[in-house]
């Protein structure tokens, strides 16, 4: 009498066959075929948003930092350059740096905003950027004159809040 292990049956049936593969990759070509136009679609508009977000976030920092240091900061945005300056003014103004808006995204008018020590918007009262996506929507970054930063959004790229 043999006392040992007894050796599993082979693997049958533990596996796909092809049928069911192909109709599995039939089913992902079909939501991939919804869902990609719809992300391109969509896809300017997130960049929008993302860069309002970005100019809003910006100014905040910068105010922050005029109160901090007791100075006057102001950020210059460029209709051609696509990005935007950011300058410290004391006796001489000295640069901070520049740093590029999402791609896609238009500045509509060169605009400079700043912020004085107190944290308000610096002589001459505040103003808008207006920021435009390739599909003509737009969204605008109120600064007011008291300081408060906003973002409204309009439904054409000139549109005004």
């Amino acid at each position: 009498m043999f006392r040992g292990y007894i050796l599993p049956a082979p693997f049958f049936g533990h596996g796909f066959t092809l049928i069911e593969v192909i109709v599995a990759m039939a089913i992902v070509s079909v939501l991939a075929a919804i869902a990609v136009p719809t992300g391109i679609i969509l896809l300017p508009t997130y960049s929008l948003n993302s860069a309002a977000r970005q100019v809003q976030s910006e100014l905040h920092r910068v105010k922050m930092q005029a109160i901090a240091g007791n100075v006057t900061f102001q950020l210059t945005f460029s209709n051609t350059s696509g990005s935007y300056t950011i300058e410290r003014v004391e006796a001489t103004t000295t640069q901070q740096g520049t740093k590029p808006l999402p791609g896609g995204i238009d500045v509509k008018r060169t605009i400079t905003l700043g912020f004085t020590s107190r944290g308000t918007a610096s002589p001459g009262g505040g103003g808008t950027v207006r920021l435009c996506n390739s599909q003509g929507a737009g969204t605008n970054v109120v600064l007011s004159s008291t300081g408060r930063v906003r973002v409204c959004r309009t439904s054409i790229c000139n549109g005004t809040c």
